[in-house]
């Protein structure tokens, strides 16, 4: 029997949770902050669409999705690049859960790699983060923050050398980000 979507809204939130929002291993890879000439309330607008998250950073493919509006939403999706190592790899599932959502503030995915293929675990689970300011009528800021849970397996002096450059291709990957949602903007205004 499939649970219903309240139940596996609870399942995904309580996954999130333990595997990420309460990991000790969660670190802030990457985080910039951008000046819009748009008012708060059109910023959010085209962010509080779950569907928005499909052009992020890690993937394009959103394949199932149960929208809450707002926490309580979950999806699945498919990781078809990831923004550290600049070739292509084999999708990989992952479902992503709200964990925050305060409308017009902040809006917050957990994202868990639930794929169990061969070499799957190389895309660790991780938070992505958004958060607005409003400072003038037509002007806002919106900051965007991708946090990793700390790979194991690998030795100190390897993340000593490799975390900078993760940190430039996921802040990269973050104006990438920023131009999908300013063309998104666009269309909407």
């Amino acid at each position: 029997m499939t649970p219903e979507p309240a139940d596996r809204s609870e399942h995904w939130a309580s996954e999130a949770r333990s595997r990420v929002t309460e990991n000790p291993g969660l670190e802030v890879m990457a985080r910039r902050s951008f000046l819009l000439e748009y008012a708060i309330e059109e910023v959010w607008r085209v962010i509080a669409d779950p569907l928005h998250w499909q052009a992020d950073a890690f993937h394009n493919e959103i394949v199932d999705m149960h929208d809450a509006g707002g926490l309580g939403t979950y999806f699945e999706m498919l990781h078809t690049n990831y923004p550290i190592i600049p070739w292509p790899m084999p999708d990989q599932r992952f479902v992503g859960v709200m964990v925050d959502w305060e409308p017009l503030k902040r809006q917050s995915v957990a994202e868990l790699n639930i794929d169990d293929s061969a070499g799957s675990k190389r895309t660790p689970d991780h938070q992505q983060i958004i958060e607005l300011d409003a400072l003038a009528p037509a002007r806002s800021r919106l900051t965007y923050t991708v946090a990793t849970i700390r790979m194991q397996g690998i030795s100190e002096i390897t993340r000593f050398f490799f975390r900078p450059w993760a940190r430039l291709q996921l802040r990269r990957a973050i104006g990438k980000k920023l131009a999908h949602i300013r063309a998104d903007l666009a269309r909407a205004a």
